[in-house]
């Protein structure tokens, strides 16, 4: 509490002296700030302020028969949503390794998760209280909102006469062993098209990570494409909209003739799990936890950011060395199991054309670089895929999709999508350079993770014709890789 305290004095006092014009504070406006930043940062560090929220025994929500339960609250937590263009790289990079970033936006704003008075009172400090404005006031509010939700289309989905139909199965979210099923079901209705792989590995607490291939039956060599899918636990709309693309395909081989052209020449490798730890424990503990569920020698906090933890340019800013950040990026390149067992399964099958990392939230085509803002060497083609992408998503219904790099919104560094592009997987992957992106998908931010699962159809619909446009694209146009010197 005196922590706490003592960031809300120092914070409410450097905003006094920038909101007043002193002269002290042009005189050591940057010794000042980073004095706060700093002392900020290093009470963050002791747990003081934006504490990872721990479970609560006298704590607990429970809905669908204790099929999911909670036992952290976020009652005092808020977002605020920031514009942080004219901030320092440095102050980015601070608040960026010891906040929970949620989602961003194009133009250059982000929505920051804090946890109490002293965080909100740091962030007018470092950013302006005239760049932030509060954008979810009440957030155990918001997430008590989506958990009704999920009660209730839950209960819909369970009544329904048929859990393989379309509009049953995708009338609510799922968990884990829910959609093992689903796509051991998938393998089987489909014997033709399909082929599921159980287990290509199994995580920290031992969960199978399958993998699901699709491909027509027309003879001759197929092109691979390749889809990894909820890598961040809290995501949830990241899984349920690649079972939306993969039932599509599976559905409309040979009915409609896109499709049918497509998969007898295009592959598609669908990895349902990048994280199904973290996922689980959304189910079970934690709605918007992110992370892995590995244990970090040394701290108390557990897991990884599996999505800083790529053996591309890892650790070189965009993330964080704290085991208690929500991008902390491991111990090495690598460390995490989960990372291990789909780049090793991306490089078995090799060569791979192109690869998509399913995210949410922020309505985003995302291309390398994450790590520098230097154009890719193929940075035309890149732009064009995604481009072509966002089109063909806001065709369906109207929502806008933003094609851009991935610095434009802030440096990432170890991410699974400059990984796909980079130079290691490039070097095992049989002369070709993989296209690598990131999709951000629904919304803009008005529930962020807390999507409802009425959005669960429209949002696959939108990415149905992206994800041929991608699969075409990439195949059609391969990318040469010749190793640096």
């Amino acid at each position: 509490r005196i922590a706490n305290q003592l960031v809300l004095e120092s914070a409410a006092t450097f905003y006094f002296l920038k909101k007043n014009n002193c002269a002290v504070f042009h005189l050591t406006e940057k010794l000042l700030l980073t004095m706060l930043t700093s002392f900020t940062i290093a009470v963050i560090a002791l747990g003081a302020v934006n504490a990872a929220p721990a479970s609560n025994p006298d704590f607990l929500v429970s809905i669908d028969n204790g099929t999911y339960t909670r036992s952290v609250s976020y009652e005092g937590h808020s977002v605020l949503r920031c514009d942080v263009r004219n901030i320092s790289q440095d102050v980015f990079e601070s608040i960026s390794a010891t906040y929970d970033i949620m989602g961003s936006s194009s133009h250059a704003s982000i929505d920051i998760h804090t946890t109490s008075d002293a965080d909100v009172a740091a962030m007018h400090a470092l950013i302006g209280a005239q760049h932030c404005v509060v954008h979810v006031a009440d957030l155990e509010s918001a997430v008590r909102a989506f958990e009704t939700d999920l009660d209730h289309s839950r209960q819909r989905a369970s009544s329904a006469r048929n859990r393989r139909q379309v509009d049953d199965w995708f009338a609510a979210y799922h968990t884990y062993p829910e959609i093992i099923q689903w796509y051991t079901d998938i393998a089987d209705d489909f014997p033709l098209i399909t082929k599921l792989v159980p287990s290509i590995g199994r995580s920290t607490e031992g969960r199978d990570m399958p993998a699901l291939h699709i491909v027509g039956t027309a003879s001759g060599a197929k092109k691979r494409v390749y889809f990894q899918c909820q890598i961040h636990a809290r995501e949830w709309i990241s899984g349920a909209t690649c079972m939306y693309v993969v039932n599509y395909l599976a559905n409309n081989y040979g009915v409609s003739d896109e499709v049918t052209r497509l998969l007898n020449e295009v592959e598609l490798i669908v990895v349902p799990f990048v994280n199904p730890d973290g996922y689980a424990y959304t189910w079970s503990g934690e709605r918007l936890w992110r992370k892995s569920r590995n244990v970090n020698v040394g701290s108390s906090c557990m897991g990884t950011d599996l999505n800083r933890n790529y053996n591309e340019h890892w650790g070189e800013g965009g993330s964080s060395t704290n085991p208690c950040s929500d991008t902390y990026m491991g111990s090495k390149a690598e460390s995490a199991v989960e990372v291990q067992v789909t780049t090793d399964y991306f490089k078995l099958n090799a060569p791979i054309y192109g690869g998509i990392d399913w995210h949410s939230y922020s309505q985003l085509i995302l291309r390398p670089w994450g790590w520098t803002q230097t154009n890719a060497p193929d940075e035309a083609l890149l732009k064009q895929v995604g481009d072509l992408m966002a089109d063909s998503a806001e065709r369906v219904h109207g929502f806008k999709y933003t094609s851009q790099k991935s610095i434009s919104l802030y440096p990432t560094t170890g991410t699974a999508n400059d990984w796909f592009y980079g130079e290691e997987a490039s070097k095992e992957n049989k002369g070709v350079r993989a296209y690598g992106f990131t999709i951000e998908l629904r919304d803009t931010g008005r529930y962020g993770f807390e999507l409802p699962a009425n959005e669960i159809i429209p949002q696959g619909q939108e990415m149905i014709p992206a994800a041929i446009d991608f699969m075409q694209f990439t195949t059609a146009n391969p990318l040469k890789f010749t190793p640096s010197a």
